[in-house]
């Protein structure tokens, strides 16, 4: 009997992001940061240097 290899979810992901274009990268991390800064925009520091 052969063993099966279950994927981890981060396996998942780098495959997924392994095939997107570059473009397509770039838009799914811009839609995420849309996202994240209307669930939390309190949070977002927008200065360029941290304390």
């Amino acid at each position: 009997m052969r063993k099966v290899h279950k994927k981890s979810a981060q396996e998942i992901q780098d495959d997924i992001f392994r095939k997107m274009t570059t473009e397509q990268k770039i838009l799914t991390g811009s839609v995420l940061w849309k996202m994240a800064k209307n669930i939390a925009s309190d949070k977002i520091n927008y200065a360029s240097k941290r304390l």
